[in-house]
């Protein structure tokens, strides 16, 4: 009688605990879809729809691409925006064009970030155009989503 005692109330503990992280599993989607994470994650999008656009307005699908940063966030976001559609390229060459990002704020930058290709010639003439087709107002690109 002890030991069923005993399963009981380990059953009744285990039931209890598992309600619990059920609520809590309750409130944080609630939480995640109020409005400051949907309006955040709505910037988000915005953010990386535009320098996808804008890399597309400077290569074409299938063409060798290096992805540059002046630094490890720079670079992941990049990737970020235009990994799913160019092909990377394994080594530099003259013919590969060379994406990267740059503070720019104003009308037709990414809230304050442009996408930058520089392509330099078998000549060795180096050309260098930045993205358009894609605005977005503002001074800085959003925070990352909550996690």
């Amino acid at each position: 009688m002890g030991r069923t005692l005993a399963g009981v109330a380990l059953a009744g503990a285990a039931l209890a605990g598992l309600a619990t992280k059920a609520v809590h599993g309750g409130e944080t989607v609630e939480a995640l879809h109020g409005p400051a994470p949907v309006r955040q994650a709505q910037e988000d999008d915005a953010y990386y729809r535009c320098l996808y656009l804008q890399a597309r307005s400077l290569v074409a699908p299938g063409r060798p691409v290096l992805i540059e940063g002046p630094d490890l966030g720079a670079y992941v976001t990049l990737l970020k925006a235009v990994g799913s559609w160019v092909t990377l390229a394994e080594r530099h060459s003259p013919a590969d064009v060379a994406l990267s990002l740059r503070a720019q704020g104003g009308r037709g930058s990414c809230a304050g970030t442009v996408v930058v290709a520089t392509q330099t010639s078998p000549r060795g003439r180096t050309t260098t155009r930045v993205g358009s087709g894609a605005s977005l107002p503002g001074h800085r690109p959003p925070p990352p989503p909550p996690l």
